[in-house]
This record gives C-alpha cells, structure tokens and sequence, in this order.
C-alpha cells in the first residue's frame, strides 16, 4: 500500500493527501499509478477512477448518501487531486460546484425528507457526475446572463442554446444550465437552472477544445436543440439578468473561487515537487517557494474554515475568496515560473511535464470573474460598500 501522508518528494501536500485517503480510500494510489500524460489526454482513467471512489458525494450531506465533506476537506481534496492531475481537478472542480450550489438550494428551500432531495440522493449513491453550465465564456457583459432559453410549453420547457466550453461534457450524467425564462406567467423574464439528464434527446455534444493542455477534463461544447424538459426538473429563482446575485448564488460562486483556487495551488505543487526531488536546487530556493505555495493555501483555507463556521455573511467570505482566489492566480505564476526555471533548461526540454504544467497553471487567470473587473469591486468592499457581485 503507498503511503499517502507524504509526497514522494517529503510533506508538500501530504495533508491534503490525508483527507483524500480518509474520505475516497485507494483514490490517491490509483491516480499515482498512471504517468501524468496518461492522465491528462482525452478518456483517460482518471475520470472514471474518481467516479468509483465516490467522489460525486464528497459534499452531499451524509444523510443523504453523501460523505459530507465540509468547505475545508473541500478544497483540500481539490488540491490533492490537482497533484495528481490537473485535469481531473478541473473536471470534480465543477462537478462539486454543481453539487455544493445544489445541496446550499435544498438546504435552504426544501424540508430534509422533501421531494427534491431524491435527484441528489440518487447523484450521490449512484456516483453520478454532473456537468455545470453557470457562467457564459463571452466578451463583454455578464458571464452570468445566461445564452440558454427555456421557453414554456404546457408542464414542459422547451430549452436551447450552448455552453462552451463545458467541463465533463463526455463522462456526465447530468447537464445543469442556468437558463432565461420565456412564456412563464409567474417566471418570465427570471433566471432558472435547468437539471437535464445526459441522455435527453436533444443534447448534443460537440468538439471544441483544441488544447492538449487540459484536455482530460473534457472541456468541449455541449448544445441543446429544443430539448423538451419536464417543469419538476427547473429549479426558478426571483433572480433576472443584470441583477445582484442573492446569498445562494454568492454562496455557491464562493464556493467555486475557493474549489478553483486550491486546484491551481495543486498544479503549481507539482512542478515544486520536481524541483524538491532535484539535488541541484538549495534548500534556500526551495524555501522561498515553499513560502508563496503554503502561504498562498493558506489563505485559502482561511475563507473555508469562517465558510463552514458562520453564513451570517455570505458577501464578507465572497470578497474574502476573490481576495485570495487573485492571490494565488499571482503566487502559482511566481512559483510555477520560478520552479520551471530552477529545474533547468535540460528538465524544459526533456521533461514534457515541466512545459505541461507551466501552461496548466496560467488557466486560473481564464476562470470567473477578470481581475480589472473584480479589483474595483474588492477596493469599493473595504471602502465600506457592499459588494458588487454583478462583476460576474
């Protein structure tokens, strides 16, 4: 049995690997089993080796058949697996994203033995996977008004539109879309998430990500073509585009920026790795990234733990998760860089993994929100404003 409390280079992330083993056992030694390029291409094992180990519960509530894992075990396990593989991360990252937002929704709007509790009974018991669709890739705008339309048609939606690119959009087993109501008396107008299973005729998948880098997560388009959707599987919000985004959204768009950061710590974990198992490095050089990567976690967990503890002040920890989600997007740059370069022009050059996840860590700069529209945001907060979540 490998030991998973430490990395083969010594302690670097060995307490995330610790929560990994405690809550998906033998997940950690699977992936460890498989070279990096095999994990990261295109229907690669690590996808249906997080499926078997339960991932899909890992924060639906234990009463109902999921291993309620709380924000901290959360992220933790999300950086283990980037040290592993970074698509995988990408891939639970927006799987978990999915579930959290759900799991918040029920919590707050549905009685404990409440009907809409069955789906996630059944996502997590059958270790289903689901694809998210809540943010729009377009310029200019909110990322957040959604491209989707779900027009009513007697007790059924009819539903089109596209997301790209979408995570997961080969191993899921279900689709959520935020979506603009149409023809609703009561929601017209309003935004609502619609639940599809992946099997729905009228979902169809198409090619899009061209990148090697990444390309495990499965990130290509995924279209729905006047699919015809029963009224129990909309989820309808008092919520219209353009809008401030109420406690569940802020919490559930917390919740991504703490899943994203950890993820990319995780990646610019593996280059240091590299650079801890190579004589040539000083213990001097090596600590001064060490510094930046644990202080950068760090910062991280410190939103996690007032998340799990206290939801009194959902915009306070939103603004306290971009303040550290920016700080890492800049530490994992600084260590990832330096880290390539210590490693050395031969270990570039005959190292494909070196290069590989350089370019890996710079995705983190491409996830909601863009820092020139988020940093006037943070500064209005701490000048005593509210904060503005329409920067999404």
């Amino acid at each position: 049995m490998t030991d998973t409390t430490t990395s083969p280079a010594g302690r670097l992330g060995a307490r995330e690997r610790a929560v990994l083993e405690r809550l998906l056992p033998g997940l950690d030694e699977k992936l460890a089993a498989h070279p990096l390029a095999e994990l990261e291409k295109r229907g690669g094992p690590a996808i249906p080796a997080f499926r078997e180990a339960g991932g899909a519960g890992l924060l639906v509530p234990t009463e109902h058949n999921g291993l309620g894992a709380d924000p901290l075990e959360g992220i933790r396990v999300q950086r283990a697996l980037a040290m592993r593989s970074p698509s995988l991360a990408v891939a639970a990252m927006m799987h978990q994203l999915s579930l959290a937002s759900f799991t918040e929704y029920l919590t707050a709007h549905c009685a404990p033995d409440a009907f809409e509790w069955i789906l996630l009974k059944t996502i997590a018991g059958e270790n289903q996977l689901v694809a998210s669709a809540s943010a729009e890739a377009k310029r200019g705008g909110s990322m957040l008004e959604p491209t989707m339309r779900a027009r009513r048609d007697g007790s059924n939606f009819v539903i089109s539109g596209s997301k790209k690119p979408c995570s997961l959009s080969q191993s899921m087993d279900w689709f959520t879309a935020s979506v603009l109501v149409e023809g609703d008396e009561k929601y017209d107008g309003h935004l609502a998430m619609a639940v599809v299973p992946a099997a729905t005729e009228g979902l169809v998948r198409r090619p899009f990500w061209e990148s090697e880098v990444l390309a495990g997560a499965e990130s290509d388009e995924v279209v729905l073509e006047d699919l015809v959707l029963d009224e129990s599987l909309m989820v309808f919000t008092d919520q219209k585009p353009g809008s401030r985004m109420d406690i569940l959204q802020i919490r559930g768009w917390t919740w991504f920026e703490l899943l994203a950061a950890a993820s990319y710590v995780g990646v610019a974990g593996l280059l240091v790795e590299k650079v801890m198992a190579s004589p040539r490095v000083s213990r001097a050089e090596l600590g001064a990234l060490l510094v930046k990567l644990e202080s950068a976690m760090g910062a991280v967990e410190n939103v996690a733990r007032d998340m799990a503890g206290s939801m009194e002040d959902p915009g306070g920890q939103m603004a306290h998760s971009l303040l550290a989600r920016f700080h890492v997007q800049e530490t994992v740059m600084e260590v990832s860089t330096a880290a390539a370069e210590l490693a050395g022009g031969i270990s570039f050059i005959r190292d494909t993994e070196v290069g590989y996840l350089l370019q890996a860590t710079r995705a983190l700069a491409f996830h909601p929100p863009a820092r020139a529209k988020a940093l006037p945001a943070l500064a209005g907060y701490f000048l005593g404003e509210d904060l503005d979540t329409t920067v999404y």
